[in-house]
């Protein structure tokens, strides 16, 4: 197998001097209103392209640039881009330092900050310098120059916006995280990984068979995932620096829903019991299994608390599928749902606060979120099928898979119910997304 290389880019920052810089974003400010601003297009401030094919490659890396900008400033929920239409500064005479800005102009359109950004493309070499502005101070707020590959200049825009963001919020972004997920057809099924915002998506497996339930290992260097590649339901481990690929529990019967503990040394899962399905836990150091659950129900999808106390699961031992919480320490299990027809999907959020699950009523899922003692629980998606919700590494945001408006494709919800961001892979029929931690 081809390797998988997650870091795919080297990058090497050069930290522009920041006349100005302090945390002036509140996000839980109740009156916050986004901020617009402007983003022109960005400057080739290389040499002259030498025939056409080199002239259509640095158009396309200028779009790119440009588009991983606007996609990652939307996305933040902090920023409104102001129509190009709209912008009254010369991109002929402009430049993109403070000196070379007319801040009188963007102030005159209502722009509060503005991104300038410019690229030098040599052969594989992509050199891109990014900065912005507040445009009421007339100073920079943050600026990187950072070398990549012409391959990925996605990825070089994403790095500058994880900084942008952490500089005005206080909160590192999520910008450079990536999401595993299922998608196939005729059949089949096999795993992808994309960038956050469903761009670069890549096939991680290739067997023709049935792959599912992907998810993340702690240090997002590899995969956990159940394959039907030798006819029964296995758990595999995929090496994504490597792409060595390994069983990790194939007993007999079934072998689903695995999810790593937060410290890594573990695995919960379901595996065939005596009498039904039942919660395990697999020590990755001593292969070791230990029974978590035992009654007539079936105990599936375990999900980690943060601090790897608790277990929030499946069960149907009451009747209908149901929500619980399994507290490790003392064994004691607590119900936390007690509506709905079928409630699946329990992903707990990192920072410990809400777990999201998928609900059916009325025969159709949505996404809802419930506090671990059973309070507070909030329906957050109204339209289609909404299934397998997971969490960002922030938990401001959900990514689920969706039918809403056609086929199952991805989308991500902030946490708290407002703006959705349909992901658009190229690859379709997606389903059973996962999200990474944050990535080195």
């Amino acid at each position: 197998m081809k390797k998988i290389l997650l870091a795919i880019i080297l990058f090497f920052p050069v930290f522009l001097p920041d006349a100005w810089a302090k945390v002036y974003i509140d996000l839980a400010a109740p009156a916050f209103r986004k901020l617009p601003i402007g983003v022109p297009e960005f400057k080739d401030l290389g040499a002259p392209a030498q025939g056409p094919a080199e002239k259509a490659e640095r158009e396309a890396i200028k779009k790119n640039l440009l588009d991983a900008a606007i996609t990652d400033l939307r996305f933040s929920g902090f920023f409104s881009v102001i129509d190009r239409a709209a912008y009254l500064e010369d991109p002929n005479t402009s430049g993109i330092t403070a000196a070379e800005t007319n801040f009188r102009n963007w102030r005159a359109i209502g722009a509060d900050g503005v991104l300038k950004g410019g690229f030098i493309a040599e052969g594989d070499r992509l050199t891109v310098e990014l900065r912005f502005f507040d445009t009421a101070t007339e100073r920079q707020v943050i600026g990187k120059r950072l070398v990549g590959s012409t391959k990925n200049p996605r990825r070089i825009v994403h790095y500058f916006s994880d900084s942008l963001y952490e500089e005005l919020t206080g909160t590192r972004g999520v910008f450079t995280t990536k999401i595993l997920f299922v998608s196939g057809s005729g059949g089949n099924k096999e795993i992808y990984v994309s960038d956050y915002d469903g761009k670069n998506a890549m096939k991680l497996t290739r067997n023709r068979s049935i792959n599912l339930a992907p998810q993340w290992s702690p240090d997002g260097r590899k995969a956990l995932y159940v394959s039907y590649k030798k006819g029964t339901p296995a758990m595999y481990l995929l090496d994504l620096t490597n792409g060595k690929d390994e069983p990790l529990s194939s007993r007999p019967g079934i072998n689903i829903a695995g999810r790593f503990s937060p410290d890594g040394g573990k695995v919960a899962l379901t595996l065939t019991g005596e009498r039904s399905p039942e919660l395990m836990l697999l020590d990755l150091a001593t292969k070791v299994y230990s029974q978590l659950t035992d009654n007539h129900g079936i105990d599936v999808s375990p999900a980690w608390s943060p601090d790897g106390t608790k277990l929030a699961y499946v069960s149907d031992s009451a009747g209908n599928p149901q929500i619980h919480v399994l507290d490790l320490l003392t064994k004691k299990s607590k119900r936390i749902t007690f509506s709905g027809k079928y409630n699946s999907s329990p992903s707990w959020s990192p920072d410990g606060k809400l777990i999201a699950l998928s609900r059916s009523d009325s025969g159709k899922f949505n996404i809802w979120v419930v506090r671990p003692d059973g309070d507070g629980l909030s329906q957050l998606t109204f339209e289609g099928n909404n299934r397998n919700p997971s969490w960002s590494p922030d938990s401001r945001n959900i990514v689920y898979s969706s039918t809403a408006g056609g086929a199952a494709s991805l989308k991500i919800i902030r946490a708290d119910g407002g703006e959705v961001m349909r992901l658009n892979t190229g690859i379709g029929g997606e389903l059973a997304p996962a999200w990474s931690p944050y990535l080195k």
